[in-house]
């Protein structure tokens, strides 16, 4: 009898030291994610595709047996979710790349601008995916691989500057203009403002008088802001004053512009335009605004793509951007034309509320 519990306990001993190995073998030779690469796949004007390929460590014991994995990650964009999605029973079978895809809805697009505005022009996107292996019924999670991405804009830049410049109107130069500047307002998801301002000095003899501004923003074309930026405003004679001028952004245009971005690569042209209506003897003509009219090209690359002719804020070199107003400058150059409509008449206009 002594002898059977004896060779019992050898038996039991065998197989939980042999049970006890296996599963540290197990354990140690557990998957690991490797690389996360994110892009966008197709677009339509409603939604678009999120693909994601998870790279994996499969380790060659569980490639020798039926092993399978539930495979889920999720895409943040400032702690907004634009994707997630979970696959179960992904079959490892010696492949070292998981691809899996989702879609959102482009109607998130306003929502992820506000924030992107409000933080200072910064997005913060971030990749967390998660693949846990079940090989002989033991569950076995990858060990964690998260990937963040920092991605900024200054799209106001070319405002901010005390480069001084000459407004002309009437073959005239009626204003000299000393410096401009601009800030965002607090974005929401329905509307984002934009306060410019130019210090001018009026060097003639009489008052110039500025019967309204308005403005029109463009994104690839795409118009999502337009109204009246300011009201009448006079120069005095050899004097000095601040104009002030608010445009808005229309959230609700951001989800047909964002269709445009993605379809070029993350790669957007804004144009900003302003101009006033003068008023001399009982007339009214709208003259462009050049010193507070620019084009401004930027990218997102929100998924980590690279391009040479973009610098790390993903806006294009300072030579290009120069380029661009010069050639904006130019081309508005003592245009003047006659005032169509007044702008005062754009009731539902977004700057005017």
């Amino acid at each position: 009898m002594g002898r059977r519990r004896a060779g019992l306990a050898i038996l039991v001993a065998i197989l939980l030291t042999g049970g006890t190995a296996t599963y540290g073998v197990i354990t140690a030779d557990r998957p690991q994610v490797e690389s996360v690469d994110t892009e966008w796949g197709s677009v339509t004007d409603e939604r678009t595709e999120v693909e994601t390929r998870i790279g994996v460590d499969d380790p060659q014991l569980l490639r020798a047996g039926d092993a399978a994995a539930d495979v889920s990650y999720t895409v943040t964009v400032n702690d907004i979710v634009i994707a997630s999605e979970r696959e179960n029973r992904v079959r490892l079978d010696g492949t070292d790349t998981v691809t899996v895809s989702t879609w959102f809805d482009n109607d998130e697009i306003p929502a992820w601008w506000a924030s992107h505005v409000d933080r200072n022009e910064t997005t913060t996107v971030r990749v967390e995916p998660d693949v846990v292996t079940d090989y002989g019924g033991v569950r076995l999670p990858a060990e964690g691989w998260t990937r963040e991405r920092t991605v900024r804009t200054d799209l106001l830049e070319p405002l901010r500057t005390n480069e001084s410049q000459r407004f002309r109107a009437y073959d005239r130069t009626v204003l000299v203009v000393d410096e401009t500047d601009a800030q965002w307002g607090t974005a929401t998801a329905n509307r984002t403002p934009i306060t410019a301002s130019a210090t001018v000095t009026n060097p003639t003899g009489i008052p110039v008088p500025i019967a309204e501004i308005g403005y029109t923003i463009r994104l690839n074309g795409i118009v999502v802001g337009q109204g009246v930026a300011a009201n009448r405003t006079v120069v005095a004679p050899d004097s000095t004053e601040t104009i002030e001028a608010s445009a808005a952004i229309d959230n609700s245009e951001l989800d047909d512009w964002w269709v445009t971005h993605v379809r070029n690569d993350e790669r957007s042209n804004l144009t900003v335009e302003f101009d006033a209506t003068l008023e001399y003897a009982g007339i009214e003509r709208t003259v462009p605004l050049d010193f507070l009219s620019y084009d401004r090209t930027f990218r997102t690359d929100l998924m980590g793509s690279t391009d040479a002719d973009a610098d790390e804020n993903g806006n294009e070199s300072a030579s290009y951007r120069d380029g661009q107003r010069e050639r904006v400058r130019k081309a508005n150059q003592q245009s003047i034309r006659p005032a169509a409509q007044s702008r005062r008449d754009r009731a539902s206009a977004v700057g005017s509320g």
